[in-house]
């Protein structure tokens, strides 16, 4: 993102055009983001192997599969293996969408402070500008009379 630095004289068209071009290029990083987004998954396997966990897009479970081997384990260190490799695909989906979020939009992806201040700082010159302006018609509407 460009520094934005409003002239002494108020708002300038360039700076407005800059923001728009830098505006869409967040943009169309943003969709592609989204579409990758939408096709990670998370896997996870608990501490003996015998439970595997996948997740969703959004750490929704979406599968489980169990070895006929848990059979033999008691229903408490059963529950214990289950909730262990789902936290472990949650962990692993969050992380491959921090991972792929700083691939596509970089590693100084932009806050929303800095998308938006650079809308608020041209919004405050060209404010100033119009009322620059309208002072000055003002006075010569006062001259006039």
């Amino acid at each position: 993102m460009f520094p934005f630095n409003p002239s002494a004289n108020g708002f300038r068209l360039d700076d407005l055009e800059r923001v728009a071009e830098d505006a869409e290029q967040v943009r169309r990083r943003a969709e592609v983001a989204r579409r990758e987004l939408e096709d990670i998954t998370g896997e996870g396997e608990s501490a003996n192997g015998r439970v595997r966990a996948f997740t969703g897009a959004t750490g929704r479970l979406l599968e489980i599969r169990l070895d006929p081997r848990v059979m033999e384990m008691g229903s408490q260190d059963l529950a214990e293996e289950v909730t262990l490799a789902v936290r472990r695909a949650q962990e692993d989906g969050d992380y491959k969408r921090e991972r792929m979020l700083r691939d596509v939009l970089g590693s100084s992806a932009l806050s929303t402070e800095e998308l938006v201040d650079p809308f608020q700082e041209i919004s405050s010159a060209f404010s100033r500008s119009l009322d620059e302006r309208e002072a000055r018609v003002r006075e010569a509407a006062r001259e006039v009379r």
